[in-house]
């Protein structure tokens, strides 16, 4: 029997009208603007350098490998020779890019490309000296098998040997020293200590539903204050193999947690979380009928809003400069073309 899953709501979308292809404005603090649109290119990945480079990774026509560098405007550079699923970043000459079957590095003349024999890439971090990646990360299924189990694996770079790291948690996404998941079908967090993973301790999420399952798919911190900030979602059995659910953020510091369930978006599987540098959050998932939306997660309240796409892209990735507001987001439509590329607080 497969799982069918059934939100409760969905977040409001307001569509705005797209800017001309490779339009470059200026975004407001508090607004996302659209800095590049091409109906010829798919963006896939996105990664910031602390001095302030952007580089894209995604496809030309469907097909040709594409990796763009950029601040304001954008250029087409020298790819590593393969097709880039995810970049990470901890400098203009430290900036790594994943494939299938192959990985690299940009020294700020050349990529040192080698091969990749591990699985599936879906996240990439650089945070610190430590270079992460979680691989073969399962996603709670709109339609799948019952009995769905949450599963990945998180590896670090030590030297030039990729080592799988014993987690606590099952890992769906990083940020700092945090790790955000599941621990037997419930959301938790973990810490890093610089040696090992330990669990942190969280207040129960309320059961108000027999057969209730939670997890955690990112955490973004403040740099400043150490605030913590993750989403996630809660769901249950309401009737057959069907599951009804909502969103779950969790927001605090060490020792102190707090939990929200919102009806509005319902179970967001992939939502990502990137901190805002003013002591909040973004929080960014698809939206319903196409597109994508987000939640902000300020000092007080919650806000929501849409991304302006002049054909419904989703959001594909999201990063940040470190300790500063310019964050950026990558996407492309259902069809795999119109790529588009966002900015927020330049």
């Amino acid at each position: 029997m497969g799982i069918l899953l059934r939100v409760t709501a969905a977040a409001v979308a307001v569509i705005v009208a797209a800017e001309p292809a490779a339009a470059h404005t200026v975004a407001s603090a508090d607004q996302w603007k659209v800095v590049r649109a091409d109906r010829r290119n798919t963006y896939d990945a996105v990664t910031v350098t602390p001095g302030g480079a952007v580089w894209v990774a995604g496809t030309r026509n469907g097909t040709e490998s594409l990796l763009l560098k950029g601040r304001s405007t954008f250029k087409r550079v020298t790819g590593p020779g393969f097709r880039v699923k995810r970049l990470a970043s901890a400098s203009d000459t430290r900036v790594w890019a994943f494939g299938t079957s192959k990985y690299a590095r940009w020294d700020g003349k050349r990529w040192q490309v080698k091969p990749w024999t591990h699985g599936r890439v879906d996240r990439a971090y650089s945070i610190g000296k430590n270079l992460w990646v979680i691989e073969n990360a399962t996603t709670f299924p709109s339609a799948g098998a019952a009995g769905w189990k949450p599963r990945s694996t998180l590896r670090r770079l030590t030297g030039s040997t990729w080592r799988k790291v014993s987690t606590p948690i099952v890992v769906k996404g990083l940020d700092g020293t945090w790790a955000a998941g599941s621990a037997r079908g419930k959301a938790a967090l973990a810490r890093w200590t610089g040696t090992a993973w330990r669990a942190v301790p969280l207040p129960a999420i309320p059961a108000a539903h027999p057969g209730q399952i939670s997890e955690l798919t990112d955490v973004a911190v403040d740099g400043e204050t150490a605030r913590v900030m993750a989403v996630g979602w809660v769901a249950w059995p309401c009737g057959g193999s069907s599951y009804c659910g909502e969103t779950l953020l969790l927001t605090g510091y060490l020792g102190g947690f707090q939990y929200e369930v919102r009806p509005e978006p319902g179970v967001q599987p992939r939502a990502q979380a990137e901190p805002d540098g003013r002591g909040g959050a973004w929080v960014v998932y698809p939206a319903k009928g196409g597109g994508s939306a987000y939640l902000h997660i300020g000092a007080e309240n919650v806000e929501t809003g849409a991304f302006p796409a002049p054909s419904k892209q989703v959001v594909r990735d999201l990063a940040i400069q470190v300790e500063s507001r310019s964050i950026w987001a990558v996407g492309t439509a259902p069809s795999g073309r119109n790529g588009v590329i966002w900015a927020n607080g330049r």
